[in-house]
């Protein structure tokens, strides 16, 4: 995730007064450098989430609903094949004996 500091290094008590939402710079002794990289991870793992959304949209042979709808049509077009081999043998079967 793209941030310009490494989350982990922050002290465990300040990520979870971070993650609560209900914090204040100075409190519980969360400096401003830990706030301007908790926001920067937060931006960061969110514009992951949004470039995959978009990729999605913009290459959508590349999309997980493309793979699955290629996935369907490659199970359909089994069952089309499947169903005209058994129908030409039973029928060379019952027409031959």
């Amino acid at each position: 995730m793209p941030s310009y500091c490494d989350i982990s290094q922050i002290d465990s008590g300040k990520l979870t007064a971070l993650n609560s939402g209900s914090w204040v710079v100075g409190d519980s002794g969360i400096t401003d450098d830990d706030a301007a990289c908790y926001a920067s991870y937060q931006l960061g793992s969110a514009r992951s989430k949004l470039d995959a959304s978009l990729s999605d949209i913009y290459q959508p042979d590349n999309s997980k609903s493309a793979t699955f709808d290629s996935n369907y049509q490659t199970t359909m077009l089994t069952g089309i094949v499947w169903a005209a081999l058994g129908t030409t043998v039973l029928y060379y079967a019952f027409t031959k004996i």
